[in-house]
C-alpha cells in the first residue's frame, strides 16, 4: 500500500494522563501497521503522561482543547458544554477534511460527542470501544441509542461490556464485537529494573499487598482496607500500599475517608499511599499479592494484565469483566464484593503462599497465550478494513 492509500485514522481521547485505557491505545496505535494506517491521536492539552509517551514514540499527536464533564445539574455548566461540543464538531470537521480521515475512534460516549456531527456530514466510520460498564440503566439507554444511530462499529472489551450494549438496542448483534484489550508481555517488561522500596516498620517477613488505581469510590480501596482491619488479618503481617490518585476533584471526599480510616484504625504503619505512580511494575513486581477489588462492574482491567505478565498471583472481585480475566484458582483468584469474603481470599493465600508457583505460571501464560497484543491489532485492523470495504493484502 502506498504513502497516498494509507488509512488515516484519528484517535479522540478527554485525558492526556495515562490510565488504563489510554495505555491500550497507546499500545495500539504503536503497534499498527504504519504501511496501511496512519494514525493521529487528539488529546485536550499536552500535561499529561499521556502525551509524552505518544511523541516520545513518534504518533503524530495533536492538542484540541476538549472540557471535561462530570454529571451536573447546573444549567449554566451544561449549557457551556453543548456550545462547546459545536464549536468542536465544526473544528474537527474541518481538521478530518484537511488530514483525510477516514475512521475516527473514541473510547467514550463523551469523547464521541465532540466529533459526531462532524463524522455524520463527512460521512466517515466512527467506532466506538466499550472500556467501561455503566452503573445506571438511563445511561445505559442512552449511550445505546447514540451508538446504535451514529457508530459504525462498536468494539467491546470483553462479553458483559458488549452486553451492556445489545441489551439496550434494537441493533443487529453484528454491529458489536468483542475484542479483548491485551498486552505485549516481552515488551511491558522491557527495561524493566528493580528498585528498593523502603517504608516505616520494613521486615523480610512482610506479606506486601498492591493495589494500582485512581482513588475513586468505585475501585473499593476502602473494601480492601476494612479486610485488612478485619478479625480475620489484623493480626497478620500484612503491609498494603495504595498506588494512585485521585482522578478528578469530586473523588477529593473519597480520598479523605481512606485517609481517616487508616488513622481512626492506627494503620499508619500498614497502610501506605505513594500517589501516582508512572511506573507501577516496581510495585506489582515488589508485591507478594496483587489485589484489584472495583465494588461496581470494571469492563476489562489492563492492570491484571501487566500483573500477569510479573507472574504475580492477582486476586480481584467478581464483577464485570474480570471473571474472562480470571479463571478462580486457575491463573488468579476472585473473591466477591464483600470484605470478609475479601478476607477470607487473603487470608487463604497468604497461607499458602509458597505453594502457588502454578496460579504465577498460569498468569503468565495468559498474556502469553490468550491476551496477547498481536492477536488484539490483527483483529483490530480487520475491523478497520471490514467498515471501509477494503481487503487486507496478506
Amino acid at each position: 500500500m502506498s504513502l497516498n492509500n494509507k488509512i488515516n485514522i484519528a484517535y479522540i481521547s478527554r485525558t492526556s494522563n495515562l490510565t488504563g485505557a489510554e495505555k491500550i491505545t497507546l499500545d495500539l496505535v504503536k503497534a499498527l501497521n504504519k504501511d496501511k494506517f496512519k494514525p493521529i491521536v487528539f488529546l485536550p492539552d499536552n500535561k499529561g503522561v499521556f502525551y509524552d509517551e505518544l511523541t516520545s514514540s513518534e504518533i503524530d499527536t495533536r492538542i484540541i482543547e476538549m472540557p471535561f464533564l462530570r454529571i451536573t445539574y447546573n444549567p449554566f455548566s451544561l449549557m457551556k458544554f453543548f456550545i462547546n461540543i459545536i464549536v468542536l464538531n465544526r473544528k474537527f470537521k474541518k481538521i478530518f477534511e484537511n488530514e483525510n480521515i477516514k475512521i475516527v475512534s473514541c473510547n467514550t460516549i463523551h469523547e464521541a460527542l465532540f466529533i459526531f456531527r462532524a463524522v455524520s456530514f463527512l460521512k466517515l466510520k466512527l467506532i466506538i470501544c466499550f472500556k467501561n460498564i455503566l452503573d445506571k440503566k438511563w445511561k445505559k439507554k442512552i449511550r445505546a441509542k447514540f451508538c446504535s444511530k451514529f457508530a459504525a462499529r462498536i468494539i467491546a472489551v470483553s462479553k458483559k461490556a458488549e452486553l451492556d450494549y445489545t441489551r439496550f438496542t434494537n441493533s443487529k448483534k453484528e454491529n458489536s464485537v468483542v475484542i479483548n484489550d491485551s498486552i505485549d508481555y516481552k515488551d511491558y517488561l522491557n527495561g524493566f529494573k528493580s528498585f528498593e522500596i523502603n517504608y516505616p516498620g520494613k521486615n523480610n517477613l512482610d506479606f506486601i499487598i498492591v493495589n494500582i488505581g485512581s482513588i475513586q469510590e468505585l475501585k473499593g480501596q476502602l473494601m480492601l482496607l476494612q479486610a485488612i482491619n478485619s478479625d480475620i488479618l489484623k493480626n497478620y503481617q500484612i503491609k498494603v500500599f495504595l498506588v494512585g490518585e485521585i482522578y478528578h476533584k469530586n473523588d477529593t471526599p473519597y480520598k479523605l475517608k481512606i485517609i481517616d480510616f487508616i488513622k481512626e484504625n492506627a494503620l499508619e504503619n500498614k497502610v501506605f499511599m505513594p500517589g501516582y505512580q508512572k511506573d507501577v511494575r516496581n510495585y506489582l513486581s515488589f508485591s507478594d499479592l496483587f489485589v484489584h477489588c472495583p465494588v461496581i462492574d470494571d469492563a476489562f482491567p489492563r492492570v491484571i494484565l501487566e500483573a500477569f505478565c510479573l507472574g504475580k498471583i492477582t486476586l480481584a472481585t467478581r464483577t464485570g469483566g474480570i471473571p474472562e480475566m480470571i479463571e478462580d484458582g486457575f491463573n488468579g483468584y476472585l473473591s466477591e464484593i464483600d470484605k470478609n469474603h475479601l478476607a477470607e481470599k487473603i487470608e487463604f493465600i497468604y497461607k499458602n503462599r509458597d505453594k502457588l508457583s502454578m496460579i504465577k505460571e498460569n498468569a503468565l501464560n495468559s498474556v502469553k497465550d490468550k491476551f496477547s497484543l498481536k492477536t488484539q491489532v490483527r483483529q483490530t485492523e480487520d475491523i478497520y478494513f471490514e467498515i471501509l470495504g477494503k481487503e487486507r493484502n496478506r
